[in-house]
């Protein structure tokens, strides 16, 4: 006959005695069991509140989330520091970014009143030139019709002081 092992249910706590075999289910909760880490005869000789205290240390190694909690106060401190620094620096980076898309439309809509006052310049720089055209050809007309005389500016200028 093979001996006896210490089986543990992680779920309720309830342990039992059993042969080694692949899957063993607690009989209150039907959770699988575990190997305690422990050989039977060293477990029989313990009273049932060491056996208790064996059982929940096991549990306690095995979930290290719930020890974590219960045993290391001072990590869970340091880990609620970093969250705070890590919170701060997010809104920090917020704060930036924020600013960022501030700088962004500024820039955004200064460009686009400069492109819309340049296209208004070339515009007026266009329609100068055609009525710059336009005159000169006018005048031409009008000097091969002899209506203006081509006389030195000097004459004109004199002319122009007597009247």
């Amino acid at each position: 006959m093979r001996e006896l092992s210490v089986y543990y249910c992680s779920n309720c706590g309830y342990y039992a005695f059993h042969q080694p075999s692949d899957v063993q289910v607690c009989q209150k909760c039907s959770h699988p069991m575990t190997l305690l880490n422990m050989h039977y005869q060293d477990f029989m000789n313990l009273n049932y509140a060491q056996r208790d205290l064996a059982v929940i240390q096991q549990m306690l190694q095995a979930s290290p989330t719930l020890s974590a909690k219960i045993a290391a106060p001072q990590r869970l401190y340091y880990k609620r520091e970093l969250v705070g620094a890590i919170t701060q620096q997010v809104l920090e980076l917020e704060q930036e970014i924020h600013e960022l898309n501030d700088t962004i439309e500024w820039m955004h809509s200064l460009i686009w009143e400069d492109f819309y006052r340049n296209h208004q310049l070339k515009e007026e720089n266009r329609q100068l030139k055609r009525a710059l055209k336009s005159k000169r050809g006018f005048l031409s007309k009008i000097k091969s019709l002899g209506i203006i005389q081509n006389r030195p500016r000097r004459l004109r200028r004199k002319n122009r002081r007597k009247k």
